[in-house]
């Protein structure tokens, strides 16, 4: 049971509490039940918040292959506060509920990871709930260079790399801004593509990268199509990028930068 602060008056007069001596004595013991009540409540403050923040906090973990390293982000973070969001999201964090895909397929995003820095694999593991699935990558600078190589039992199994990266803000109106990265079908994804986890790794590059894209790669005499190129005017052609062996040499390079960016895995809505 609960008392107040005027029951616990009245009940300490009924017991005799009263007088110049009683009513000391009764100031003394209300002030002691005040501090602890402020105790407790600071106390439980203190443990909610923990609680939250353990709550919010998974791994997100991709080998560059098969040796990488691990971070720790936040998936699908917590919205703000009607009355504290900002009218903009933080660039790199922007990602839509939902997508109409090229043949006017609605698509959810299922699941979303942030990091903040760049230059070093991530190794993304998800779960598809169809054969349709889509990535769509957003970072803090347009300049990044993002590759993607996904993965299945036996080996590499197709990526892409793209020279620029989206950096979005609401609201995408025009089809090109509403389109994803890359996306599976019937015929590109497995027969037993959403019966279990898969995986992919993402490499987010700085905007110095030691990268050359195809139009550059024409102007030095380099032939785009030709992917065994492994140098073209001392640096990496974006042609070889989806070699993980390529990757592994260039992230050595570059080392652990800070930059932010999210991606975001977008397929039918689980049954």
């Amino acid at each position: 049971m609960t008392y107040t602060e005027h029951d616990l008056r009245e009940l300490l007069d009924e017991r005799g509490a009263g007088g110049s001596g009683g009513a000391a004595r009764r100031e003394e013991i209300l002030r002691r039940g005040r501090s602890i009540r402020r105790r407790r409540r600071t106390a439980g403050t203190v443990l909610a918040a923990c609680a939250v923040a353990v709550a919010a906090a998974v791994p997100f973990s991709l080998p560059g292959g098969r040796d990488g390293r691990s971070t720790t982000v936040a998936a699908h973070p917590a919205e703000p506060s009607v009355s504290r969001a900002p009218d903009r999201p933080e660039p790199g964090t922007y990602l839509p509920e939902s997508f109409r895909d090229f043949s006017g397929r609605k698509l959810s995003l299922i699941e979303r990871y942030g990091s903040e820095s760049m230059g070093t694999p991530h190794v993304l593991k998800f779960r598809p709930t169809s054969r349709f699935t889509g990535l769509r990558i957003t970072c803090a600078d347009p300049r990044s260079w993002v590759v993607v190589i996904f993965w299945q039992k036996h080996g590499p199994s197709g990526g892409h790399v793209r020279d620029s990266c989206r950096t979005d803000t609401p609201p995408l109106k025009d089809d090109e801004a509403r389109r994803l990265d890359s996306q599976f079908d019937k015929m590109s994804a497995p027969a037993d593509w959403p019966r279990k986890e898969q995986a992919a790794t993402i490499w987010v590059l700085p905007s110095d990268a030691r990268v050359i894209n195809a139009s550059e790669m024409s102007r030095k005499g380099c032939e785009p199509s030709m992917k065994k190129i492994r140098k073209c005017d001392g640096k990496y052609p974006m042609t070889a990028l989806t070699d993980p062996g390529v990757m592994a040499e260039l992230s050595a390079e570059l080392g652990d930068r800070p930059g932010r960016w999210s991606v975001g895995i977008y397929d039918r809505p689980a049954s």
